[in-house]
């Protein structure tokens, strides 16, 4: 547990010079840090999945594959303000994501009524807030509205699939399935994270342009990752 402490703390300190140069303006330099912490994350999963050894499951490897589309993802959103063709590339890379992290949960978990009620009131909530706010999404209106039905259900499946008891797990909160013993409870938290970010991304790109947002966009978003991440490795199962 002390390495990932220092792991931890790794991961701080990078995300720190990223916030920094990012407020800077310093595009560059921004983005080789974005793309380092990235990198770090698909290492960690892939670690996880290797640590499974002969045990290593579908669910699991479908986590690996959503780390490494959020990781081209990562590279496509530097433009957002810059290159729209690549800003909706973006937005399809962490749509992927998003399915490969949702199939990796239903195959799991099966599929419960209570996640799809969740998923409304997450998609009501947040076009209450792009009406409030008239946010102008152009050409990116398909894309992205295919993309918040996907991270909304991520997170409204990953909280259900922590928190409702089932016979695995009758106290519910951590519910080890079979040989894949990650932590849903990391999982739940990391897409909590994920979806917080967004709609902060979303705020700064159609309707204010604060520094603030930024930091916690960056923030929300890399630690929600890390701890999605960090639900593959079988030391926090």
């Amino acid at each position: 547990m002390a390495g990932w402490i220092i792991v931890a703390a790794a991961y701080f300190v990078l995300l720190g010079f990223y916030v920094r140069e990012d407020l800077a303006g310093s595009f560059q330099r921004a983005t080789g840090l974005k793309m380092t912490l990235s990198s770090i994350f698909c290492l960690i999963g892939a670690w996880g999945v290797f640590s499974w050894g002969a045990e290593v499951t579908a669910g699991v490897a479908l986590i690996l594959c959503g780390l490494i589309c959020a990781l081209a993802g990562d590279y496509f959103l530097r433009f957002i303000q810059l290159d729209a063709k690549k800003f909706n590339c973006g937005i399809l890379f962490f749509a992927g994501a998003q399915a490969f992290f949702l199939a990796s949960m239903f195959s799991v978990q099966g599929v419960d009524f209570v996640e799809f009620i969740l998923t409304a009131v997450l998609l009501i909530a947040a076009l209450i807030l792009m009406k409030k706010q008239d946010w102008q999404l152009g050409r990116a209106q398909g894309p992205l509205m295919v993309y918040m039905v996907l991270l909304s259900l991520m997170m409204a499946k990953a909280v259900v699939t922590a928190i409702v008891p089932t016979a695995a797990s009758p106290g519910g909160w951590m519910l080890p399935v079979g040989p894949w013993l990650a932590s849903y409870v990391l999982m739940a938290a990391g897409a909590i994270l994920f979806w917080i970010s967004d709609l902060l991304l979303g705020i700064w790109n159609y309707h204010s342009r604060k520094n603030a947002i930024t930091a916690w966009n960056s923030i929300t978003y890399f630690t929600g990752t890390f701890l999605i991440a960090l639900s593959l490795q079988p030391a926090f199962a």
